[in-house]
């Protein structure tokens, strides 16, 4: 891309995103910052040549929205130095699509945000590695000591996490499960492995999978669910008929939430007036 182009690319990148930033806050499932989580954007963008250049086309700004909308439910900042979320561009059938994609360190910053988390943590065993799980009624237990040097070939992944109610849950996954999920799920990984997170960061992604296995069997919080759910969605393609969350799913269950609180504020102003009518009566006596 030309200096040329990517001044072009970068204002037309800045108008769209002002453009589009009053819809993207109805997404906003959780708290946070949406001027930062617009910049983060900003900046993922005007630091990839391929994102610069889908968004010089319609489809590129039609599935940049439809991943922003996504990007928004979480508000995970997309600062490629932050590794929490990002955006990946990439073509398909002649055509430039972008696709929205949580990493690691974003999974783990909602799962600690929900305040129901005592500790997590998510690791590549090596053959080196010594590594051991036990299941009991008690829990899950595990024993991981790495290898001080040589630590060999990756054989697996493993998430271990304490919950505040007192209970703990591990996730083991080898290699070979890992690459099956991947070949099985990964629309990007099938139309562009080259482009894919997967060739960039076999390990990271290994990681990111192995958690949220961990948190599909858990119950941590709603924004976690909610996260899962449409990275699950945006990895298979946003295929409507597998499940996951879409965007408008978020959106929905946004409004079923202010629904409920304010059927919560109405049943709390009757209850509050019917005690002010007693205390009233009361005083009559």
């Amino acid at each position: 891309m030309t200096n040329k182009n990517l001044i072009a690319s970068d204002k037309i990148a800045g108008e769209f995103l002002n453009k589009i930033g009053k819809s993207l806050e109805q997404y906003a499932i959780r708290e946070y910052n949406k001027s930062a989580f617009a910049k983060s954007a900003m900046l993922a963008i005007m630091e990839n040549n391929d994102l610069a250049s889908a968004l010089m086309s319609e489809q590129g700004r039609i599935t940049l929205f439809q991943a922003l909308r996504y990007a928004a439910s979480t508000g995970l900042s997309l600062n490629p130095q932050e590794g929490k979320a990002c955006l990946i561009a990439y073509e398909k059938d002649g055509k430039h699509n972008i696709s929205y994609q949580i990493m690691k360190n974003g999974m783990i910053d909602l799962a600690m945000d929900s305040g129901n988390v005592e500790f997590l943590t998510v690791d590549t065993v090596r053959d080196g590695d010594l590594f051991s799980l036990e299941k009991t009624s008690d829990g899950d237990k595990y024993h991981f000591t790495p290898a001080l040097q040589d630590r060999g070939e990756i054989i697996g992944f493993f998430a271990a996490i304490k919950l505040k109610s007192g209970s703990s849950h591990v996730c083991w996954m080898t290699k070979e499960e890992i690459e099956g999920h991947r070949d099985a799920y990964s629309a990007m990984y099938k139309y562009k492995p080259e482009k894919s997170p997967w060739a960039k960061s076999f390990e990271g992604m290994g990681l990111k999978t192995v958690i949220k296995k961990l948190f599909r069997n858990l119950r941590i919080s709603r924004e976690v669910d909610i996260a899962v759910g449409t990275d699950d969605k945006m990895e298979v393609g946003d295929t409507p008929d597998l499940p996951g969350f879409s965007a408008d799913d978020v959106k929905k269950k946004l409004e079923e939430k202010g629904n409920e609180k304010n059927t919560d504020a109405k049943v709390k102003d009757a209850n509050f007036k019917n005690a002010e009518k007693k205390e009233q009566g009361g005083s009559l006596l």
